[in-house]
C-alpha cells in the first residue's frame, strides 16, 4: 500500500515536472502572442477575469463607502476629474469612441452605460489594474478626491451629452489635491496650458464656468475631439477667424474645426493674460496666448481669442468666437 502511494506521488511529481517543463518552453519559444489586437484564448481570457474580479472583490469588502456618496457636490466635483483622466478611455455620453479606447486590450468598459459597485470603483481608482492599461490613481489623488470621481462614475450612466458637459464645465475642471505630491499641499494637476478663473485676477467668481467652458472647447480641439468642442457650442454660434465668417455651429464644424483641430493636434497654448465678465445670462471672455503647433505647420504663434458666451438653461454655451493670431 506504501508502495502504491510512493508511485502515486513519484508519478505525479514527474507528470508536473514535465507540464512545467513544457509550459517553459512554450513561453521561452514566444509562440504565445501577446499583441493588444490578438485576444487571449477563452481559456486564458476568463481566468485572468476571474482572478482580477475575486481579487477586486475580497479587497473592496473591506472598504467603507461614504454616506453621502450620491450628493450633487460630490457629483460635480468628480466631474472635472473624471473628463480630464477616464473619458479617453472609459468613455462619456455622445461620445463615439477614442482612438486609445479601440487600442486597448483588454477593453476598458464603458462607464456611460454600466452601472458600477462603488467599493469596487474605489479600489480600482486607487490601485489600478496590472497589465491593463489601468493606472493607480492613489499614487497622485487623496481618498477623498478619488471617492467623488467614484460619486461621478455612479451618476454617469443616468447623464446625457449635454448634463454631462454641464457637470465638467462647472466642476472647476481637473483639479485635485495630489496626495504624494513633494510640497503635500493643495495643487492643481491639470497640463501648464490649462487654466481657469482662479489663475487670472481679472476673472470674477460670476465668470469662472463661462471661462472653464472656454478652456473645455480649447481642450477638446487640441486633443481632436471634435463631439466635445461642438457640445459647447450654440447652434447658431458666429466664428471669426482670419478675415472670414461660419455662422452656425454646423458650419464651423463641418468646414474650419477639422483643420483646426488638425493644426492644434498636440499644441503647446499657454494662456498669459485673462480678462472676463459675466452679468445675467452673458458672458465674455478674453484671452491672449502663446501656442507652440507641431504638426503639419509647425509655428511659433502670439494668438488673442475673444468669446461670448450665453446661458442655456443651467450650462453655459458659447456664441461667438473671434480669433487672431500672429508669427513670434
Amino acid at each position: 500500500m506504501a508502495m502504491t502511494g510512493n508511485r502515486f506521488l513519484l508519478s505525479f511529481a514527474v507528470s508536473l515536472i514535465i507540464v512545467i517543463a513544457a509550459l517553459a518552453a512554450f513561453a521561452w519559444s514566444g509562440a504565445y502572442g501577446i499583441g493588444a489586437d490578438e485576444p487571449h484564448s477563452r481559456p486564458v481570457s476568463a481566468l485572468l477575469a476571474s482572478v482580477r474580479d475575486r481579487a477586486v472583490r475580497a479587497r473592496a469588502a473591506k472598504l467603507v463607502v461614504p454616506a453621502d456618496l450620491s450628493s450633487e457636490a460630490r457629483i460635480r466635483q468628480g466631474a472635472g476629474n473624471y473628463d480630464a483622466m477616464c473619458a479617453t478611455c472609459h468613455l462619456s455620453p455622445g461620445s463615439s469612441g477614442s482612438e486609445l479606447n479601440r487600442g486597448l486590450y483588454p477593453a476598458p468598459p464603458r462607464l456611460d452605460a454600466v452601472k458600477v459597485d462603488a467599493a469596487q470603483a474605489f479600489w480600482v481608482v486607487k490601485h489600478g489594474i496590472k497589465a491593463s492599461g489601468m493606472p493607480a490613481w492613489g499614487k497622485s489623488m487623496s481618498d477623498e478626491y478619488i471617492w467623488n470621481m467614484v460619486a461621478f462614475v455612479g451618476a454617469l450612466p443616468g447623464l446625457d451629452a449635454g448634463r454631462y458637459r454641464t457637470l465638467v464645465a462647472e466642476s472647476g475642471g481637473h483639479s485635485h489635491d495630489g496626495e504624494d505630491a513633494d510640497d503635500h499641499g493643495d495643487h492643481d494637476h491639470r497640463k501648464p496650458d490649462q487654466h481657469d478663473g482662479a489663475e487670472h485676477p481679472d476673472v470674477p467668481e460670476a465668470a469662472r464656468g463661462a471661462v472653464a467652458v472656454v478652456d473645455a472647447f480649447g481642450a477638446a480641439l487640441v486633443a481632436g475631439e471634435l463631439g466635445k468642442a461642438k457640445l459647447l457650442l450654440d447652434p447658431g454660434v458666429i466664428v471669426l477667424e482670419a478675415g472670414g465668417a461660419q455662422r452656425s455651429r454646423e458650419e464651423y464644424m463641418g468646414e474650419h474645426a477639422v483643420a483646426d483641430a488638425r493644426f492644434l493636434h498636440g499644441a503647446h497654448v499657454q494662456v498669459t493674460r485673462r480678462i472676463a465678465r459675466a452679468e445675467g445670462d452673458m458672458a465674455w471672455v478674453a484671452s491672449e496666448s502663446t501656442i507652440h503647433a507641431h504638426g503639419d505647420k509647425p509655428a511659433s504663434l502670439l494668438a488673442t481669442e475673444t468669446m461670448v458666451l450665453a446661458r442655456k438653461g443651467n450650462a453655459w454655451r458659447i456664441v461667438q468666437i473671434h480669433w487672431s493670431s500672429q508669427e513670434k
